[in-house]
């Protein structure tokens, strides 16, 4: 069994929040707990989050890290013609370029899990080697994907298990993840630290009533719970002689 631990760099809860804890604090919980099991993951990252911290994602490429393209704000690029669509990959590409000069930027991941069905199409002209947006095998039939040496990777959205409580998201995670082959797993910085107080002391109450109704677990399983259950998972998955992998290292194998 293969498992990759893959983050997207982005601002607090996109469309939410338009914040950076998570990236200037929480980022770090995160890279020590990989640093704590000589794990190397993948990070999708934002341009506007390297602009702004620049010195974290660099820290990120120092520890042996894959970077990856996000977009450059978090845009919902299904919504977005060719066009717009191809110049802000190419603009996010180019800005991680400039500041992990010793990387090489070859994996995609689409905002939202969102892509455009051109988008083999752009990650082709711009010469990307994979992609992780599309979460089932059964959605490729919509993509135009013929003549593009693009790889897809399959990402699980299944990180809302690891804010859940213990024995309901243990029972998901033995169900789900300990069965498969592969599993690509998504996480984001601001879920590695307490989100209540962001979410409570900013002043739109409407976002403030959809994350307490319909979004509990941004409340109540963030920061040391959260992390707390990343490491456990990890512990286990070791227990389990599960091997940990970076995207770029399957593109190699």
């Amino acid at each position: 069994m293969k498992i990759a631990l893959t983050f997207d760099i982005e601002r607090d809860i996109p469309t939410v929040l338009d914040t950076y804890f998570g990236v200037r604090v929480g980022l770090l919980k995160i890279l020590q707990i990989l640093d704590n099991f000589n794990i190397r993951g993948t990070f999708f990252c934002t341009g506007n989050v390297v602009e702004h911290l620049p010195e974290h994602i660099k820290l990120i490429e120092r520890k042996g890290h894959e970077i990856a393209c996000h977009s450059l704000n978090h845009e919902r690029l299904n919504q977005l013609n060719f066009k717009k669509c191809q110049e802000i990959i190419y603009q996010n590409k180019k800005i991680i370029e400039k500041t992990c000069q010793n990387s090489e930027i070859i994996g995609f991941r689409a905002p939202k899990l969102r892509p455009p069905k051109f988008l083999f199409r752009v990650l082709n002209n711009l010469g990307f080697k994979y992609d992780s947006s599309i979460n089932s095998h059964k959605k490729l039939k919509y993509y135009q994907i013929n003549n593009y040496q693009i790889q897809e990777f399959h990402p699980s959205n299944l990180n809302i298990l690891f804010r859940l409580p213990n024995l309901i998201s243990d029972s998901f995670i033995r169900k789900w993840i300990f069965k498969r082959n592969l599993i690509i797993l998504i996480f984001h910085p601001w879920e590695a630290i307490d989100m209540k107080d962001l979410i409570f002391n900013q002043g739109n109450m409407f976002n403030i009533f959809k994350n307490v109704f319909f979004r509990p677990d941004r409340l109540g399983h963030t920061g040391n719970k959260f992390n707390t259950g990343l490491s456990n998972f990890i512990k286990e998955s070791i227990s389990r002689k599960a091997e940990f992998v970076s995207l770029k290292q399957l593109i190699s194998e």
